[in-house]
């Protein structure tokens, strides 16, 4: 009951009102606790008024608070709060083990397949992401230049405006979000689709805008929604994606020879340097 309760409110969390997002992302964040609050500590946990718990909790299924919080009840949280308090590097390890296994648990191999025929059969794969998303596009695009794939990292809306108004029905896009509501992709991935571009898309909402216009998703489990360590990076599942696709593509014998041969090309330019920095 509370794994599928859990999932209801992760699924409309994108669609949630501001304020109610405020109570979903702590109830997600921290449940064990949550099941401890009565609704005015919850509320001031959230940083919203009393209301806003009520409409919430009633929004999700729950007629009171008091069946709220039992909705949240399981084996493994009871037996968590009898644990005594573990290290900070146990927690951090938890926290990347959930996201990598919850990720994982969403992405099939049927998908990657396909995903590696799209890109295979691709004219030009562009690869669209702002900001962190856009550090990712970068490295995703040169690992499938490296593998003679001919790619295009789009990083900023200018660009990204001009390359999908050029898309072609034989282009993928590859669209990084993990809100999947960033504006610039979003009204990328539009135009981009309108003409004919096949979209892949890896973002932690299945019924976000940008999911809703891609005809591949690789939904992926956000880290806001697992935990309060705001440092850590909210990419870090769509690496995990990231690196999933690229094992499937090197797969293919000649992606892995194009790959090889440019590593290898690296290192001899690498001690190329190295000896005339040694003879000076």
């Amino acid at each position: 009951m509370s794994e599928r309760f859990m999932t209801q409110i992760e699924n409309i969390f994108i669609d949630l009102p501001r304020q109610e997002k405020k109570v979903a992302r702590v109830t997600l964040q921290k449940p064990t606790e949550v099941r401890q609050m009565n609704i005015t500590e919850l509320a001031r946990e959230a940083g919203v008024g009393v209301a806003t718990v009520t409409r919430f909790t009633k929004r999700v299924g729950c007629k009171k608070f008091a069946d709220f919080k039992l909705a949240l009840v399981t084996p493994d949280s009871m037996q968590r709060e009898a644990e005594e308090n573990v290290s900070t590097p146990h927690d951090i390890h938890d926290y990347y083990q959930k996201i990598l296994s919850e990720t994982m648990a969403l992405v099939s191999d049927k998908q990657l397949r396909r995903a590696g025929d799209l890109i295979r059969h691709a004219h030009r794969v562009y690869l669209f992401g702002i900001g962190s998303s856009g550090y990712n596009a970068q490295e995703f695009g040169q690992r499938l230049l490296r593998m003679g794939i001919t790619a295009f990292a789009m990083t900023e809306s200018n660009m990204m405006t001009i390359a999908s108004s050029t898309m072609q029905s034989n282009d993928v896009v590859i669209a990084l979000s993990v809100s999947g509501s960033t504006p610039e992709v979003c009204s990328a991935v539009r135009e981009s689709r309108k003409n004919g571009a096949t979209i892949i898309s890896i973002t932690a909402f299945k019924n976000s805008q940008l999911a809703n216009m891609s005809d591949l998703i690789f939904q992926i489990k956000s880290t806001e929604l697992v935990g309060d360590y705001d440092f850590i990076n909210s990419q870090f599942a769509v690496t995990y994606v990231i690196d999933m696709l690229t094992q499937i593509l090197l797969q293919y014998d000649d992606y892995r020879a194009s790959m090889d041969k440019t590593v290898e090309s690296i290192l001899v330019i690498k001690e190329s340097f190295a000896n005339k920095n040694h003879h000076r």
